[in-house]
């Protein structure tokens, strides 16, 4: 390979396996967005150039550290040592025959002779200009399937879990005095220092026990202030942490066992005094802006809906929701003729005790439901996985015909046990550090505290649906039709008083890419192939979007085209023809009477955007921005804050790092999630976690890039599914994952074959993929922390924000195992077997 393309070599790896593809420019455009044109250019003409067909004999005999033996291919006879033919066999399967890529990836092993004296000559040189510069030396992998392998590891980020201080500490270094009894003394040195605590570096070799009360002697601090502390200051250690093998670290507390208020106010004044000198510890708040900036793009994009069950006189009622751009179609599923939520009776208490109960050591089921309309009256029907279990004459009658019904829906239904006092998370900087900090870190008011009183579970449900799903239930769940009167038995009478459930929309500055404003104004949907016309009005408008209420419905569907006329702002302008506009419809109610629509721009400028744009700049102190006002303040924060820290589900996040698309980083919430135990049994060194079977085989190329070039940030996920067999007795990650997206099936008895085979002797698992593309961090809620971070090191606070910037998209993984089993028509026991060896994986 040219030395000007060695800066690219990891795209030419990726693109070799999409290379004679159909859609290779797709994905080529993709993956090189950010290369120069000209780098472009020779990109593609490399990768042609590596494609081609080759006819070369290998012949490694005398030039490799191993033993080559013959290894023929189509008819071609090579000399091959072991890691030379994994090698071909590997560039094979990326190109799909043998070619000039082939040839040349297995003559530069790492073990082949040239190979290894080119890179001794290297280090032989790093170390001759070591005196002359510093040199940083990429240490090579003695094995290729390393070297891939050590390419899927990545970090942690793990929701809520940052730490909260009281007040500031200071960097700082003294000698210190720890009496742990008469006569048992030990010389060392703080970490840093606070009014009400310390951290000091000891010998391994010391012996200390967490609870242990130490006298501490501020001995450097007395050497310059009189303190008068001849006694010392009794503490209590909280922590010991590892500093290597010859010391550790002892977290400690005040204990405030003595009076010495003037030592408090010298100690509080000498921190605040010495602040830039010393330098505020900041670990705390690193944390949180990572923490914090990875939770908020993930949960305004999440596709389940948390809702919030309080037990309220021996009742399980669910009180609250927390509703995204994304989840309100549950919310709307679950409304009956009169708007009103009919969540208490599918989310009853016996249901989901039953869950909570059954055997299964993670709090999860499916939730099969369908509506029939009778009269204008819209009842539902729903039933659990254990449910149907319990009533097998009934399983497949509820499955077969419910998947008939057009409102046939299933949802994956999550459980975690909630606690008010989760929702309040102050920010990670103490009040000590200003009147505005102090005010921001107040407690939730006690009207929202009384809103949350008695909290017991969060309940999370998502949607599962697919294009050929209700058929595959009906396929796979033959019934007898007598039996259909029995569902009954599934059915959920009407009440004649629903509870009020508080429906919270996420708080999330960059929700919406434009601004809105509050304006009502006539409009008219033209149908150029008729003159029935449907007339409506405007509820606000931004540049490029509008959301309007029509006087009757129409046939409209969400990627339908439609004509707009605007006749009342047509009167207020002559420089704009506010006719004929082409909208495109985002989203529908599902009464078809309010609909969410976006310029439609396939030929340039639209003349509706340059007329709001204009009409917006010359009018923006007239206009009312149209903000979602919540009943109660405070409330949705106090939700988010609950539910960031129940998250079942796996957050992926995909990042554009120079030029190249990457996946290294995922969230966790405090729930059990076998995914993570297995991705990080797993992990490779220096990693936190493993993401072998979600990009192995080149899939951030082949499978994600193409998704999130398609995605616009306002554009609702779209899903991809991943299939896996794992085998939980193998030591290596490629030999434990099997892995398979959904496009590798052309029918569904093929999958059907995979999980059977799978069912023998190893565990299946289907994970659906939500992805999101996403736009600028939501600065506005770590702007605090970050400009606390940038008062003292600048540089770090330009670090995180790159690292938060380069994120273009979200993925949530969800495991969807149970409902493709119940799908395809595997047998509830084989379900519970797998069930069953589940468990056991579980930590």
């Amino acid at each position: 390979m040219a030395a000007d393309l060695q800066e690219f070599n990891g795209i030419i790896e990726d693109l070799k396996a999409v290379i004679n593809q159909p859609d290779f420019d797709a994905q080529f455009k993709a993956a090189t967005d950010d290369v120069p044109k000209s780098k472009q250019f020779l990109i593609k003409m490399e990768l042609k150039r590596l494609a081609q067909p080759c006819n070369r004999l290998i012949d490694l005999r005398g030039s490799v550290d191993g033993e080559p033996t013959i290894f023929e291919h189509k008819g071609q006879i090579h000399y091959l040592d072991e890691l030379a033919k994994n090698i071909f066999l590997e560039q094979v399967e990326k190109f799909g025959r043998y070619t000039i890529g082939v040839y040349e990836t297995v003559l530069q092993a790492d073990n082949n002779f040239r190979i290894m004296h080119k890179i001794q000559q290297e280090k032989r040189q790093v170390e001759k200009d070591k005196s002359l510069a510093p040199t940083q030396v990429v240490k090579k992998t003695n094995k290729v399937v390393e070297k891939v392998i050590s390419d899927y590891g990545g970090e942690i980020v793990h929701f809520t879990q940052y730490g909260i201080r009281h007040e500031e500490r200071m960097n700082f270094s003294i000698n210190v005095e720890l009496q742990f009894g008469i006569g048992n003394v030990l010389k060392a040195s703080t970490s840093d220092l606070s009014i009400s605590g310390a951290k000091v570096k000891i010998p391994a070799a010391k012996e200390v026990a967490l609870g242990q009360k130490v006298a501490l002697y501020l001995t450097g601090l007395e050497e310059e202030f009189s303190l008068g502390l001849k006694d010392g200051i009794q503490y209590e250690i909280v922590g010991i942490e590892s500093a290597g093998a010859n010391y550790n670290y002892i977290r400690m507390k005040r204990s405030f066992a003595e009076d010495v208020t003037s030592f408090d106010e010298f100690l509080s004044t000498f921190i605040n005094g010495n602040k830039r000198k010393y330098k505020v510890n900041l670990e705390n708040t690193l944390d949180a802006i990572i923490i914090k900036g990875f939770e908020q793009y993930y949960l305004p994009r999440s596709t389940f809906l948390p809702v919030f069950m309080r037990e309220i006189q021996g009742r399980l009622l669910p009180t609250m929701a927390l509703a995204t751009e994304n989840n309100r179609e549950t919310l709307g599923y679950f409304s009956d003729e009169n708007k009103n939520l009919v969540l208490q009776q599918i989310l009853n208490k016996p249901r989901l005790e039953a869950i909570i109960d059954s055997d299964n050591l993670v709090n999860e089921s499916l939730l099969f439901c369908f509506t029939h309309a009778k009269q204008g009256k819209l009842y539902f029907y729903s039933a659990t996985s254990e449910e149907l279990n319990q009533q097998p004459d009934l399983k497949s009658a509820f499955l077969g015909f419910g998947a008939k019904k057009a409102s046939w829906k299933v949802f994956k239904l999550q459980i975690s046990i909630a606690n008010e006092k989760d929702a309040y998370l102050p920010l990670s900087i103490p009040d000590s550090a200003g009147e505005e900090i102090k005010q921001l870190n107040q407690p939730p008011s006690d009207k929202i505290m009384a809103m949350l009183k008695d909290l017991k579970y969060v309940v999370s449900m998502t949607p599962i649906k697919g294009d050929d799903f209700a058929e595959q239930y009906q396929v796979n769940h033959k019934f007898n039709q007598a039996l259909v009167p029995k569902l009954t038995h599934f059915g959920h009478p009407k009440l004649k008083r629903y509870i009020s459930v508080a429906v919270e929309s996420i708080e999330y500055v960059n929700l919406r890419s434009e601004a809105r404003y509050l304006y009502k104004s006539g409009i008219t949907i033209e149908d150029p192939e008729s003159e029935e016309n449907i007339k409506g009005e405007t509820r606000d408008f931004s540049e490029h979007g509008l959301q309007i209420v029509l006087e009757e419905a129409g046939e409209h569907k969400k990627g339908d085209i439609i004509l707009l006329a605007m006749p009342d702002f047509q009167k207020v302008t002559k420089a704009f023809k506010l006719q004929k506009l082409p909208y495109e419809v985002m989203t529908i109610s599902r009464n078809k009477l309010i609909m969410n629509l976006r310029t439609y721009e396939p030929n340039g400028e639209h003349p509706a955007a340059t007329f709001f744009r204009r009409l917006i700049s010359q009018n923006i102190s007239k206009l009312t921005p149209a903000k979602m006002q919540s009943k109660f303040p405070g409330l949705s924060k106090c939700l988010r804050n609950i539910a960031a820290k129940s998250i079942h589900n796996l957050p992926v996040y995909f990042a554009k790092e120079n030029s190249k698309l990457k996946v290294n980083t995922v969230g966790k919430g405090t729930e059990t999630n076998l995914l993570h135990q297995m991705l990080q049994k797993y992990k490779p060194d220096d990693h936190a976690t493993t993401f072998y079977p979600l990009l192995k085989g080149n899939a951030l190329i082949s499978v994600f890039a193409p998704v999130l070039t398609k995605l616009k940030r306002t554009d609702r996920p779209e899903y991809i599914d991943l299939y896996v067999r794992f085998r939980p007795r193998e030591e290596t990650e490629d030999r434990a994952f099997i892995a398979q997206y959904n496009d590798q099936f052309m029918t569904n008895e093929k999958l059907a074959s995979f999980v059977s085979s799978t069912l023998q002797s190893d565990l299946f698992f289907a994970y659906r993929i939500f992805i999101s593309r996403t736009g600028r961090p939501d600065m506005d809620y770590i702007a605090k922390e970050l400009a606390y971070v940038g008062n003292y090191a600048i540089h770090r606070a330009q670090e995180l924000e790159e690292r938060l910037w380069s994120i273009i998209g979200v993925g949530d993984v969800i495991d969807i195992s149970d409902e493709v089993m119940t799908r395809l028509g595997f047998k509830t026991e084989q379900l519970r077997q797998q069930m069953m060896k589940k468990n056991r994986l579980v930590d």
